[in-house]
């Protein structure tokens, strides 16, 4: 690592914001940005010159050797920070040095490399050398060798395998290689190689009869299974409560009219996990009476936290003219219909059921419920990782309703949330509600790391705003880039 990012990689505190989703972000805070993936910090960073330049660069390369995402797998960031790698002319040295360390054999945590391979791997797309080189020198060196071989068999350079067909077949035995062809998420560069040589041939063959076999099986061979009843499922629920929320999905292909009543019946008074597989029914076919049981559910102290959690996740989603109703007198329960000054002093958490209120507010009330719903929206956090889901109907909501005086609380959203996926859905409703929207926040959209995002945004930004045109170049021409955000580029260039 160099010094620079060993001084950020050892200054910052392992449970803030490089760690967690609720770490703080003002708008000044660049790494910040960075660490969510956000567009206006890509932009900024770009633009940042001198000695500042060398913070950003540090800061980029914590993000990239310590993952920020709470959950890699649900967010996208590869693409991001290798496009900030090439933009900003940064050194791979940082990554070498954390790739290519002891500690590589012996931390087992794969997200150690994912994100440092997966940057190094967009960069191999876009044709840089150097990361092509740092590839092929962890390919012979590395734990996740194989992993480094699925970037370098999808590099610009035809030349980036070469040599490496020798170099697995030394580093592994048959079995070993078995497992590397059949976990690959591409069969090249092993269907290639097993054209050159005998024993990668047999490996590839094997994988290939495995995965025929396995497909001519499917159905095949075994007894007909009996269809489940209603009581065998509500039973299966009882006594893996673990398997309730799947239980409740597999009751839609058994339940008809006449287990109505069973069904209620189990959602009031059942086994924990049977009560959970009955509400996630109930709120799967939008049956009124489950607006009765959530108010008795979430209104006892009695209730299972399962239970409790499967009533409001159920009754949240309903978006009848009853649940609506329903939801209003909720609020005015508990006091928070947007007309009392007072309900600003109110405590951040909501009770039980004006948190599932809102929600329904949010996806099927009308305008004159959007006081009650800034309100919400207000008393939520950003980066509270408990209130994402809330936040995403809330900000649906305001979209929606066009609630203009949600303005400010959306902007909070959009800036200050971790999370790029409610970044995105805030995104929408700016759209709908802030002014000059297309040449502000649509233009910083075209850098974010999520490309639903950019693909909102190349229909929205205005071409007219310096360095739009460029930035939809970019993106029309990176073979690393999606297909569907690639070619809506190119047509918005074509229609200008």
């Amino acid at each position: 690592m160099t010094s620079r990012a060993r001084a950020a990689y050892e200054s910052a505190d392992p449970a803030g914001p490089a760690r967690t989703p609720a770490g703080p972000a003002s708008p000044s805070d660049l790494p910040a940005r960075l660490r969510s993936g956000h567009g206006e910090g890509a932009r900024r960073a770009v633009a940042t010159c001198g000695a500042a330049r060398a913070e950003v660069v540090a800061a980029l390369d914590d993000c990239v050797l310590r993952d920020p995402r709470a959950v890699p797998a649900s967010e996208s960031r590869s693409l991001y920070y290798a496009r900030l790698y090439a933009e900003l002319d940064a050194s791979l040295d940082a990554l070498a040095e954390h790739l290519l360390c002891d500690e590589d054999w012996t931390d087992e945590n794969a997200d150690r490399t994912a994100l440092p391979l997966a940057v190094l791997g967009d960069l191999a797309r876009a044709d840089r050398p150097e990361a092509v080189g740092l590839l092929r020198r962890y390919a012979e060196e590395g734990r996740d060798w194989t992993l480094a071989l699925d970037h370098l068999a999808r590099a610009a350079d035809p030349r980036a395998l070469a040599g490496m067909l020798a170099l697995a077949l030394e580093r592994a035995d048959d079995d070993e290689l078995y497992d590397c062809v059949r976990r690959g998420t591409a069969m090249r560069p092993w269907r290639m190689w097993g054209l050159e040589d005998e024993r990668m041939r047999a490996v590839v063959e094997k994988v290939d009869f495995d995965w025929w076999r396995w497909e001519l099986s499917r159905g095949k061979g075994t007894a007909p299974r009996t269809p489940l009843t209603v009581d065998q499922v509500l039973s299966e629920a009882a006594a893996s409560p673990r398997r309730s929320f799947v239980c409740g999905r597999r009751l839609a292909s058994v339940a008809t009219a006449e287990h109505r009543g069973l069904i209620l019946a189990t959602a009031w008074a059942g086994a924990e996990g049977a009560r959970v597989a009955a509400m996630r029914y109930l709120g799967d076919v939008g049956d009124p009476a489950l607006l009765d049981l959530a108010e008795a559910a979430l209104t006892s102290a009695d209730t299972p936290a399962q239970v409790r959690h499967a009533a409001a996740s159920a009754v949240g989603a309903l978006r009848s003219a009853e649940a609506v109703v329903r939801a209003r007198a909720w609020l005015a329960a508990d006091g928070r219909t947007g007309e009392d000054p007072a309900a600003d002093a109110a405590p951040a958490a909501s009770s039980g059921l004006a948190h599932v209120a809102v929600r329904i507010l949010a996806g099927a009330g009308a305008p004159a419920d959007g006081p009650a719903l800034i309100e919400a929206l207000r008393r939520c956090r950003p980066t509270a990782d408990q209130d994402k889901f809330t936040l995403i109907d809330l900000v649906d909501g305001v979209g929606r309703l066009r609630l203009t005086d949600a303005l400010e609380s959306v902007r909070g959203v959009y800036h200050d949330t971790p999370c790029a996926g409610l970044r995105s859905r805030a995104v929408d409703a700016l759209a709908r509600i802030e002014p000059g929207f297309t040449a502000t926040t649509a233009v910083d959209c075209l850098w974010d790391c999520e490309a639903e995002t950019r693909l909102r945004a190349v229909d929205w930004a205005d071409v007219t705003v310096d360095g739009v045109a460029d930035r939809l170049r970019v993106l029309a021409r990176d073979p690393a880039e999606t297909d569907d955000v690639r070619e809506a580029a190119r047509r918005r260039l074509a229609a200008t």
